[in-house]
């Protein structure tokens, strides 16, 4: 092989290895009926990209654009925020639209409320260059006819424009064709560098591969498979390792005549990364007593298939011959009054994987405040911890949806053609114990087929191996310090070893009456919500109390490494003194005003 073709392999090689961080921020939130009185409450950006990789929050009042239905955010492969779109209007990360980058994306005028899973960005390559596929709904409500009007994408420069953004192509359409609306499903070519994206066409008895290729979109083949599916509402996910496609749909014949069974069905089929073929569908009815269904999502290991459906979280093992399904979590009946003084019931809605190992949930389609997650879905049955509304954020109607961008080449298949191997990425994300400070839990999020780990905890035990992924580990330190903590991941092609500090009860080597601790507050000053961000400290027993002027406490909560979301909804106005004490002391105070206008 030429020297030249070698360096080029090698820099697609470094390039697929490190980042393909693009999905390490999401943003949510939905202006409702805003007026002066009642101004937009802010956009809630959750970003992935922190040392513990759990999740930080925080509230921006400044976006411009909100988001209804269609969620769509991209980062650039370091994790870092690039851009947003919502079905009409893209923006970046200074809050400035895109250039070229207002309406002509869809057919709305207006927000751009699209529906579910109407927008999809993939990266090009390593070029700061990103293809976006989206919808151009066709709506009839004459006949309650819903469809996409033809495949269409653009492509967006965030080179250009003084790294601010521009849209270099617009709206170019592929395929004139009544498609499926929303559903957008693109999965990583065997090859470990192109994409595959699949529409069904309107009836869904048929299905359309494009394969992108640099900027390149091409139609690749329509391929007849699976069941008459009039009137499709639901949404689409897939497998970890992009084998296995699951759409899930409300049948809501006879309606005008329709026809067809109603009722509520699961859809999956096989998929060859290689050649773009479906295969082996399967159909599954759902009672129609649970509920509406809303959401699908695939546990990290590609074991477990969730489902969601109002009034119940299914898990199903996907592994087994006959699909069952396995109720992991019942609605506890938690409800509240939202910002327009509706009273809402927190009931499970959308799911969507995240880079920490679990699975996030909206609470049903309408204009809620909170969240649910499941924390362990790589465990059987309720083992997989479901939280349900335990995250309460801005008024929300969807979850973003992301590809699976770490999901690297069929290693020796007749694709892998490119020289790009799957060489692991080490990852882990940490957890403290709440009942013992000392106690963590270790989750290894390691992408690129790792098959040997080796976890050094960074305090003179012995090494830990193992050659299980997919499985949580629990270390109890002896004592509080600063720990090197290092996950080294191995395969035949290659290794990778990342190590993290962790400070647990000290934030290094002085004493606790002159510890200097990371901790800040926003926004300030606060409506309903109040994030207190605890940055790289693992604290013994850290609380806060918030006190009124005349020294009654309106507020406590005990603090831990990362965002703490704290409710001040029930607070009334004013101005309010925090003080955070750590083993006895006083480590932090302000100030903040707490106003409901």
């Amino acid at each position: 092989m030429k020297p030249f073709a070698v360096f080029i392999i090698l820099c697609i090689s470094i390039a697929t290895i490190f980042g393909q961080k693009y999905d390490y921020n999401w943003h949510l939130g939905y202006r409702f009926n805003d007026s002066v009185s009642f101004p937009h409450r802010g956009v809630t950006n959750i970003n992935f990209n922190s040392p513990s990789v759990n999740p930080t929050f925080n509230y921006d009042s400044f976006k411009i654009i909100d988001f209804d239905w269609t969620c769509g955010d991209i980062s650039d492969f370091d994790g870092n925020y690039l851009f947003s779109y919502n079905g009409y209007t893209l923006e970046n990360y200074s809050n400035k639209i895109l250039k070229n980058g207002q309406g002509g994306f869809s057919h709305q005028q207006l927000y751009g409320d699209v529906t579910y899973q109407a927008g999809c960005i993939l990266p090009i390559s390593n070029q700061n260059k990103f293809i976006l596929i989206h919808d151009f709904l066709y709506l009839d409500y004459l006949w309650k006819t819903y469809w996409s009007n033809g495949f269409r994408y653009s492509v967006v420069d965030m080179n250009s424009n003084n790294s601010k953004g521009t849209v270099i192509l617009k709206n170019n359409l592929v395929l004139g064709d009544t498609l499926d609306y929303g559903r957008i499903l693109a999965i990583k070519h065997a090859n470990g560098r192109d994409w595959w994206v699949i529409r069904g066409r309107f009836d869904m008895k048929s299905f359309y591969k494009f394969l992108i290729s640099e900027d390149r979109v091409n139609l690749y083949d329509h391929q007849v498979i699976g069941e008459y599916q009039p009137v499709p509402l639901g949404g689409v996910t897939v497998s970890p390792k992009g084998d296995k496609i699951v759409y899930f749909h409300q049948h809501i014949a006879p309606l005008n005549g329709l026809p067809g069974e109603p009722g509520f069905f699961i859809n999956t089929f096989d998929f060859d990364r290689t050649n773009g073929q479906l295969s082996n569908p399967i159909v599954m009815k759902i009672s129609r007593d649970t509920g509406y269904l809303f959401g699908a999502a695939f546990s990290p290991n590609g074991k477990y298939l969730y489902i969601s459906r109002i009034n119940y979280l299914f898990q199903i093992d996907v592994t087994k011959d006959r699909m069952e399904l396995d109720t992991v979590a019942v609605y506890d009946g938690f409800k509240y009054i939202n910002t327009n003084n509706f009273i809402l019931s927190t009931w499970f809605g959308f799911l969507e994987k995240a880079p920490d190992g679990r699975i996030y949930g909206n609470t049903n389609c309408c204009t809620q405040q909170y969240m649910f997650y499941i924390d362990k879905p790589n465990l059987k049955g309720k083992a997989c911890n479901v939280r349900q509304h335990s995250i309460k954020i801005t008024d929300h109607n969807n979850l973003p949806s992301f590809p699976n961008y770490r999901l690297g080449p069929n290693d020796d298949s007749d694709a892998d053609t490119l020289g790009i191997d799957n060489i692991p990425v080490a990852e882990f994300r940490y957890d403290q114990d709440t009942s013992h400070y000392r106690k963590i839990e270790f989750t290894n999020l390691s992408w690129y087929e790792p098959e040997e780990f080796w976890w050094d905890w960074g305090d003179g035990t012995p090494i830990n191996y193992t050659n299980v992924w997919d499985t949580a580990i629990t270390h109890e330190y002896l004592r509080d310090g600063v720990y090197n903590v290092c996950l080294r991941a191995k395969n035949n092609n290659g290794e990778n070893t990342i190590c993290k500090i962790l400070n647990i009860g000290t934030s290094g080597v002085k004493p606790i009456d002159s510890m200097s601790i990371d901790i800040r507050i926003s926004p300030n000053p606060c409506n309903e919500l109040l994030i207190v961000q605890l940055n790289n400290y693992l604290p013994q027993n850290m609380q806060l109390n918030m006190f009124s002027l005349d020294g009654n406490v309106a507020l406590s909560k005990r603090l831990y490494e990362g965002s703490n979301l704290l409710d001040t909804e029930p607070i009334s106005a004013g101005i309010y003194l925090i003080e955070i004490r750590e083993k006895g002391r006083k480590v932090f105070s302000s100030k903040v005003v707490v106003n409901h206008e």
